[in-house]
């Protein structure tokens, strides 16, 4: 009885929201002041917006010794993204794959599911994402910060470890959050989302004289598919293939950004709980005891100096956590042979970073240094009342100079290069080298070449698990991944509104660790991949005054095992998207994204066919004083399609969500201190 009065709520919430949101559209009230931001910028305005993820300092994008993209918080509203994942999909070259635990991202023909998105480099507001024990950036659900708090998103392609140091293999992506502005604020929403999901957000803001802050917290459940078919497992004692009530999804997040003059601290705290519906790792097939959960959290605290009228220093200090928790079930479901295996991860570090940015007459330096310490990088395997079977216990730790050059050595010709050597306590040093030649003929237009190299580490996972697993097996040094790539970049403003962006990419990646399970099949990673890369990519993009907006963007990429000379696994040959976003009655936006992914294959060599998604989205601009709408559909022709899984699942494709809508609602209160009467 509870679950249907539920489900009747839950029913006319959505109804109610529908009408309310249809009524805006018949409405069609006055044209409201466009909004303040990026995105009311022509495209010709937009080559000159300031980024700072690329160098480390604020540059016009144009400038960046890079291929950089910048997504604004309104065109995640305008296209409805419900994750980091899908903002990130929406650009050119990415894609993604979900195995209904993890989402996986891949750029440029490299996505290599089960290593947790380690080759790019995630960071909030310059902070790394990328936890210390598996070295994972969570994209999906997994996410620890709210869509609705991010300002913009800097993307910029290609290695970047000659700044930032390990995962930033094929790119680094920084998440800008929004900063408090004008009188306090406070700001509800509430979403209604398909499979029973809903979720909630409160946020505060303030702004008094030089203190500012941002205050914030989000919850999130869905019961996910009642019933999924997996046709590898439609045997009797296996429910016939079918997973009842095991794709369960929650999470709890909290962040806090504080600002007084020249002083930044924030803080973030984040825990998702995810049933596992696939059966991975071998474990018992639709068993609610399937699952994970992942809590990540830091604090980080910068200050800035301005030392002299050209020159700046920048000091960063943080404490970083994150823990994970995870139950398995083996045996079947008799209790006589059934077991729960449990696994334990924690690992807590902190480092201080202190950067110099100095500019010499028209050219400009940065120099920095940074240093990080594991307290603690704990992983436990055991079975409960039986000995542990694995426990290790370890305290890795880095340091690392880097410095880059930008030489302006004519208004046209710009030469940019630098470098970052780490050292870590596991294996030693790794080298990272950058170097740019970019070439403005005029202010509309840029060629850019880049060469850079960038490593991923060996994460403690890599390390330690397969060491420690067989005591008896002799132990090996595992050495970086090492990436070669090599860039061209054309941008061209065709005219004020008009824009276009060619770039070609060729790149080597050595030394890949790969799971290669040992003679008793227990898991061994070793460097033993090698992979090659090279393609093209072409975008144009296009913004009118009037609000009308588009972006259509083509990927062909060929990408090889360097060892089998064959198709790299999970690696579409060839993407191409369409975003359009058009103004209804001047209050409201209907946006509509196409994205099609070609034919790949997973690491077993089987094909999983191409897909082609239909997503649409209608969205209000602020009404009545505070009140936003938004509706979507996603697949909303409600086409089949699957993506390519890791070894740790044995289906070769995991069928993805067909039709399926989200409803929102946004209210946001200033609220004002009333002034005294005499």
């Amino acid at each position: 009885m509870a679950s249907l009065l539920i489900s009747a709520g839950i029913r006319r919430v959505r109804a109610a929201v529908f009408l309310c949101f249809l009524g805006t559209g018949v409405l069609g009230l006055a044209q409201e002041p466009a909004d303040g931001d990026l995105t009311n910028l022509s495209i010709e305005e937009l080559a000159h917006v300031k980024i700072s993820s690329a160098s480390r300092y604020l540059e016009d994008a144009r400038k960046a010794p890079s291929a950089v993209t910048v997504i604004t918080a309104d065109e995640i509203a305008r296209y409805g993204w419900r994750t980091l994942a899908e903002v990130l999909r929406s650009a050119r070259g990415f894609y993604t794959a979900y195995d209904r635990h993890y989402t996986y991202l891949g750029l440029q023909g490299f996505l290599q599911t089960g290593d947790y998105n380690a080759r790019i480099l995630l960071l909030i507001n310059g902070h790394r994402v990328n936890e210390n024990l598996y070295d994972s950036a969570l994209l999906g659900t997994e996410f620890p910060l709210d869509l609705d708090l991010i300002d913009r998103i800097e993307i910029v392609r290609g290695p970047g470890s000659s700044l930032y140091g390990t995962n930033a293999v094929l790119g680094v992506v920084n998440v800008i959050t929004r900063q408090a502005s004008g009188p306090a604020t406070v700001e509800v929403s509430g979403e209604t989302l398909s499979y029973l999901g809903r979720a909630g957000r409160l946020t505060g803001t303030l702004q008094k004289g030089r203190l500012s802050g941002v205050m914030s917290g989000s919850l999130f459940e869905s019961a996910g598919h009642s019933k999924l078919f997996y046709p590898e497992f439609a045997a009797p004692e296996t429910n016939n293939g079918w997973a009842e009530d095991v794709d369960g999804d929650r999470y709890a997040q909290g962040f806090a950004d504080i600002q007084y003059g020249n002083l930044r601290v924030q803080g973030l705290y984040s825990s998702r709980l995810k049933v596992i519906p696939t059966g991975s790792y071998g474990s018992n097939f639709n068993d609610p005891d399937d699952r994970t959960t992942n809590t990540r959290g830091y604090v980080d605290a910068t200050y800035s100096w301005k030392l002299a009228a050209n020159t700046d220093l920048h000091l960063r200090g943080y404490y970083d956590t994150y823990r994970l928790w995870g139950t398995f079930a083996y045996g079947g479901a008799d209790p006589a042979t059934r077991s729960l295996l449990i696994s334990e991860a924690a690992a807590d570090w902190g480092g201080l970073e202190i950067v110099l940015e100095h500019r010499l007459g028209r050219h400009r330096l940065v120099a920095g240094a940074s240093s990080e310490y594991n307290f603690r990088i704990d992983q436990k395997y055991y079975y409960p009342g039986q000995p542990t079977f694995l426990s290790d216990h370890a305290n890795p730790w880095l340091m690392a100079p880097f410095g880059e050059m930008e030489l302006n050595l004519t208004p046209k010709l710009t030469v940019n290069a630098g470098g970052r050597m780490d050292w870590y306590s596991t294996f030693g040093t790794a080298l990272s080298p950058r170097f740019a030649l970019m070439y403005f003929p005029n202010s509309r237009t840029s060629l850019k070449y880049i060469y850079s190299q960038a490593f991923r580490a060996p994460d403690a996972y890599d390390i330690y698990f397969s060491n420690n697993l067989d005591p008896t097996k002799p132990s090996q040094t595992l050495t970086p991944e090492d990436i070669h790539s090599h860039m061209v970049v054309f941008e061209r403003g065709l005219t004020s509104w008009l824009g276009v962006t060619v770039d070609g990419f060729h790149n080597r990646l050595d030394q890949v660790i790969e799971n290669q399970p040992d003679a008793s099949g227990n898991p061994d990673y070793v460097n033993a991949g090698i992979d090659r890369g090279k393609g093209v990519e072409l975008e144009v993009d296009a913004k009118r005054a009037s609000g009308w907006a588009a972006r259509a963007s083509y990927t062909l990429a060929d990408t090889q095992d360097g060892v089998s000379k064959t198709v790299s696994e999970n690696s579409p040959r060839q993407l191409a998207k369409l975003h359009a976003a058009i103004p209804v009655y001047g209050r409201a936006f209907a946006g509509l994204e196409l994205l099609y992914t070609d034919a790949q294959q997973n690491y077993q060599g089987v094909r999983i066919a191409s897909s082609l998604l239909t997503n649409v989205t209608v969205s209000t601009k602020p009404l009545w004083g505070g009140w936003k709408f938004s509706a979507s559909c996603y697949n909303a022709f409600d086409r089949r399609w699957a993506t390519p899984t890791g070894p740790e699942v044995i289906q070769s494709a995991v069928p993805q969500d067909g039709r399926s809508y989200r409803f929102k609602v946004t209210y946001t209160r200033r609220i004002e201190r009333e002034r005294s009467k005499h």
